[in-house]
């Protein structure tokens, strides 16, 4: 590495460094102000709200990131501009591609980082901080959550629970769908208004029960092809049992009441393997995965913001005439709220199905990387 690409990561890790820290002070003193009658009101000590900020600190800086990747480039870069540092390279027969190739590969690999960042360490603080403040902050004990909805449970034996709500109180479930599969095939499908725990099995309410023939001729049995509504798959599939039943005891269901009572986990809580397989569990259900599908994808397509993000705004920073502190503060915040609105309009098309969840969660990169590209080109060399 030469001496002036490790003068200009310098400078932009600096901008860096100072952004972020800039970012969480301005994030944390508005969480603050918003939710200091909560505080004030549930006698919180320092020691909690230290904790909850603390916990949530990850997360601000997984989602300042982008933000800050692009003031970081702006201000470096446009310092340069500004005191015709750049011009003096140029000068010197070294290129803006060159110059600028350090930059890249750095916004690359901090990427690269976010994606294991927020993969792992984001999620479980995540979730603590969701812990700190319902448990410990706000006093609701997890009994007192009782009531839990669209739960989705897999056992050890290929059985798959999914209930509209579940009283982990009473230890009872409604609109109860349940799915054994052998060798990915479907083998037999439980569906009932309401089940409870006995001490020892579930007993299943008002419902009917199918058992389907071995058909491994059939390609709809397959767990890829699971993909529809469940009745509609069981309605394609050979039926060798069907019967109505008022009441269901099944004593060979290995799942216990205390699998459905833990709480379900939001996206943002999950990593990206976790949500992975949440999503196969779903999917192999014959639910919609949409919106699951859809915030996956966006775990990968997220990370690739702070690298699209330098590669759109260096051309622009490397400009002499849009130098300067606050005009790189402004258009950050302009290309920012821009980005931003194109990905969560991405989001909100991939949860409808208006568009694929994998060009959802993309379509943002690919539009920004382009223009990027273009600024790029057009760039004084």
């Amino acid at each position: 590495m030469q001496i002036l690409d490790k003068y200009l990561i310098r400078q932009f890790l600096y901008a860096l460094l100072f952004s972020l820290i800039a970012f969480w002070v301005i994030f944390l003193v508005v969480d603050l102000v918003e939710h200091l009658d909560t505080f004030i009101d549930r006698h919180t000590t320092l020691f909690m709200i230290a904790k909850y900020y603390f916990y949530y600190t990850p997360y601000i800086i997984a989602l300042s990131l982008p933000v800050a990747m692009l003031l970081s480039s702006l201000f470096s870069l446009g310092q340069l501009a500004k005191h015709n540092e750049l011009l003096a390279m140029k000068s010197a027969g070294i290129s803006l591609y060159r110059m600028l190739s350090p930059l890249f590969v750095l916004a690359f690999l901090i990427s690269l980082a976010t994606i294991v960042f927020g993969g792992s360490l984001v999620p479980f603080t995540y979730q603590r901080m969701m812990e700190v403040k319902t448990v410990e902050i706000e006093r609701e004990s997890k009994e007192r959550n009782f009531l839990l909805h669209d739960i989705f449970v897999q056992g050890e034996d290929g059985t798959i629970f999914h209930l509209d709500v579940y009283n982990s109180k009473e230890k009872t479930g409604s609109g109860v769908l349940v799915q054994k599969f052998e060798k990915n095939r479907l083998k037999e499908q439980i569906q009932a208004k309401k089940m409870n725990w006995t001490g020892n099995g579930w007993i299943f309410e008002d419902g009917r029960e199918r058992i389907f023939a071995d058909s491994s001729s059939k390609p709809g049995l397959t767990e890829e092809s699971v993909l529809t509504d469940s009745t509609t798959l069981a309605e394609q599939t050979e039926v060798e049992k069907y019967e109505t039943f008022d009441r269901l005891l099944r004593l060979d269901l290995k799942i216990r009441p205390e699998a459905f009572a833990q709480r379900q986990k939001k996206p943002d809580e999950m990593g990206y393997f976790e949500l992975s397989d949440y999503v196969k569990t779903k999917k192999r259900s014959g639910q919609d995965v949409a919106k699951e599908t859809t915030d996956l994808y966006l775990k990968l397509s997220f990370p690739f913001v702070n690298f699209i993000i330098v590669l759109f705004g260096a051309p622009i920073a490397a400009n002499p005439k849009r130098s300067g502190v606050a005009i790189g503060f402004a258009i950050s915040l302009f290309i920012s709220f821009v980005y931003y609105t194109l990905i969560r309009m991405g989001q909100s098309f991939g949860y409808s199905e208006r568009l694929p969840p994998l060009f959802a969660a993309w379509s943002a990169n690919i539009l920004f990387f382009i223009l990027g590209i273009i600024l790029l080109v057009k760039a004084k060399k």
